[in-house]
C-alpha cells in the first residue's frame, strides 16, 4: 500500500474519531451546561478561534509546503523548520500577551483566562511539519490519545452550568498538552537546536502573512460571526446558531481529510513536473464531492429527528438552521479543493487568498443586518451566502489556469441524484414515534439509495480509482 493512500486512511480515520467522540460528549455538555452555558462557550472560544489563526498566520498551508519541497535531508528541515517557526513564536508571544491583559478587564474574565492555554497551545503548535514530511500517522496518534483523554476529564469533572470554567479549561489545555507532544518527536526528525538571531532568515515572512492574512479574514466569517451574534442576539441564540454548524463542522473535517494529505503530494507532484497531477485533482474532486453530497444528504433528512435525540429537547428551535446550513459542507469542500489543493500546491498566493477576503466582506455586514432582525435565523442564511460566494469565486479565479471542462466532467448526475433522494424524503417520511428509529431508517434508506445510483452512474471510474491506488507512490 503506498504512502499516500496510507495516510488517507489514517487521516480518515483520525476524522472517524473525531466525529464518534461527539456524538457522545455534546449530548452529555448540552444537557448538563444547558443553551445558555454553550453560548458563552461558543462566544468565548470565537475570539480564541481568530487569535489562533493570527498566531498561526499561513503555516498550516504555507509551512506544509515549504517543508513538503524541501531537500528532506536534516539539515534542510533543521534550516527550513526554525526560518519558519520562528515567526509563528514571535507573534504568539505577542498575541498570548494582548489577549491576558484583555481577559483581566473583561466580565467574563474567568471564562476567557480558562481559554489562554489554547492560544499557548498555538504558539508551539508544528504539527505543519509533520504533515509536511507526510508523517500522518504520528499526527493520529497525538490527536487520538489527547482526545479520548479530554472525553474523560469531561465527563469526570463537569457537572452543572457553575462547571463552565471548567470545560473551558479542559479543551483549551487538550490543545496545549496535544502539541508539546510533538516537540520530543522533532529531535529524531532534525536533532537539537539553538536558536541564533543572526542565523534567522525572515525570507518567509511575506508570504506567510499574505497566506495569514486571508486566514483571518476567514475568521472574519467563521469565528467572527459567533462573536456577532453572540454581541446582537444573546448566548441562547448563539447557542442554537454555532450547535447547529458544529455537527456539519466535524463531518466536513472528514471530508477534508483527503485534502490534507494530497496537498503535499502535490506540491512534490508540481515540483516535478509529474503528469499525474491533474488526475490526482480529478480524482480528488470527485471523491470530496460525492462524499460532500452524501453527507449533506443525510444531514438533511434526519435534521427533525437528530436535534432533539442529540441536542435534546430544547434545542428544538435550531431543527430549521441545521438542515440549511447542511449546505455549507459542500460549498467549503468542493472549494476547498480548488484552494488547498490546486492553489497552494501550485503557489498561486493570491488566488488562494482574494476568496477569503471577499467571504470577509460580505458575512460582516450581512450579519448585522440578519442577525439583528432574525437571530439565529439571520446568522445561518449569512453563512450559506457567504460560503457559496466563495466557492464560486475560487472556481472562477483560477478558470484561466486550470481546464475546468475536465473537472466538471460528469458532475452534475450527482447532485442530481441528491436532488432525487430529498425529493422522495419529502413526500415520504418516516415515522416510527421514535427519534432514533427513524434516524436508521432515514439513513439506511437514503444512504442506500444515493450510493446505488452513484455506482450505477460510476461503474467503469470505480476500477479506474481502484488501479490508481493501487499504484506505488
Amino acid at each position: 500500500m503506498n504512502r499516500t493512500l496510507k495516510n488517507i486512511i489514517y487521516n480518515g480515520v483520525y476524522q472517524l474519531l473525531v466525529i464518534a467522540l461527539p456524538v457522545i460528549t455534546v449530548p452529555y455538555v448540552a444537557r448538563i451546561l444547558g443553551a445558555k452555558s454553550l453560548g458563552i462557550n461558543s462566544y468565548v472560544v470565537s475570539i480564541g478561534n481568530i487569535l489562533g489563526y493570527v498566531i498561526m498566520m499561513g503555516l498550516n498551508q504555507y509551512g506544509v509546503r515549504t517543508i513538503a519541497r524541501s531537500d528532506r535531508n536534516t539539515k534542510s528541515l533543521k534550516k527550513e523548520f526554525l526560518n519558519l517557526w520562528i515567526l509563528q513564536l514571535i507573534v504568539g508571544i505577542i498575541v498570548v500577551i494582548c489577549y491576558s491583559l484583555f481577559s483581566f478587564y473583561n466580565k467574563d474574565r474567568l471564562y476567557f483566562l480558562a481559554n489562554l492555554p489554547y492560544l499557548i497551545g498555538f504558539t508551539i503548535d508544528i504539527s505543519w511539519f509533520f504533515i509536511g514530511i507526510e508523517k500522518i500517522k504520528d499526527v493520529v496518534i497525538r490527536n487520538t490519545f489527547v482526545k479520548f483523554v479530554t472525553v474523560f476529564f469531561i465527563f469526570v469533572l463537569v457537572h452543572s452550568p457553575n462547571d463552565l470554567y471548567i470545560y473551558i479549561l479542559i479543551n483549551s489545555c487538550s490543545i496545549l498538552f496535544s502539541n508539546i507532544i510533538f516537540w520530543k518527536k522533532l529531535h529524531s526528525c532534525i536533532g537539537g537546536f539553538k536558536f541564533n538571531l543572526k542565523k534567522i532568515n525572515l525570507k518567509y515572512f511575506i508570504p506567510v502573512i499574505i497566506l495569514g492574512a486571508p486566514q483571518i479574514a476567514v475568521q472574519l466569517y467563521t469565528n467572527f460571526d459567533s462573536t456577532l451574534v453572540g454581541m446582537i442576539a444573546g448566548p441562547t441564540q448563539l447557542s442554537y446558531y454555532d450547535q447547529s454548524q458544529k455537527v456539519v463542522r466535524i463531518l466536513l473535517a472528514l471530508v477534508t481529510s483527503v485534502s490534507t494529505v494530497l496537498m503535499p503530494k502535490l506540491a512534490q507532484l508540481d515540483k516535478n513536473d509529474n503528469g499525474n497531477y491533474n488526475k490526482i485533482l480529478k480524482l480528488s474532486l470527485d471523491i470530496t464531492f460525492i462524499s460532500s453530497l452524501f453527507i449533506t444528504l443525510n444531514l438533511m433528512v434526519n435534521s427533525n429527528d437528530f436535534v432533539p435525540w442529540f441536542f435534546g429537547t430544547k434545542f428544538g428551535a435550531m431543527t430549521d438552521n441545521m438542515f440549511y446550513v447542511s449546505l455549507i459542507l459542500i460549498f467549503i469542500s468542493y472549494g476547498g479543493v480548488f484552494a488547498n489543493q490546486f492553489a497552494l500546491s501550485k503557489g498561486y498566493y493570491k488566488e488562494y487568498a482574494l476568496p477569503y477576503f471577499l467571504g470577509a466582506i460580505i458575512s460582516i455586514p450581512l450579519n448585522i443586518v440578519l442577525v439583528g432582525k432574525y437571530k439565529a435565523d439571520g446568522g445561518t442564511a449569512t453563512i450559506i451566502v457567504t460560503e457559496l460566494m466563495v466557492c464560486l469565486v475560487r472556481i472562477i479565479i483560477v478558470a484561466k489556469k486550470i481546464n475546468l471542462k475536465s473537472m466538471f466532467r460528469g458532475q452534475f448526475k450527482y447532485v442530481f441524484v441528491m436532488i432525487i433522494c430529498l425529493g422522495i424524503w419529502y413526500k415520504f417520511k418516516f415515522s416510527f414515534g421514535n427519534h432514533l428509529l427513524n434516524i436508521i431508517a432515514n439513513t439506511l434508506v437514503y444512504s442506500g439509495m444515493f450510493i446505488v445510483w452513484v455506482l450505477l452512474l460510476n461503474v467503469n471510474k470505480v476500477s479506474e480509482y481502484k488501479n490508481y491506488f493501487k499504484k506505488g507512490e
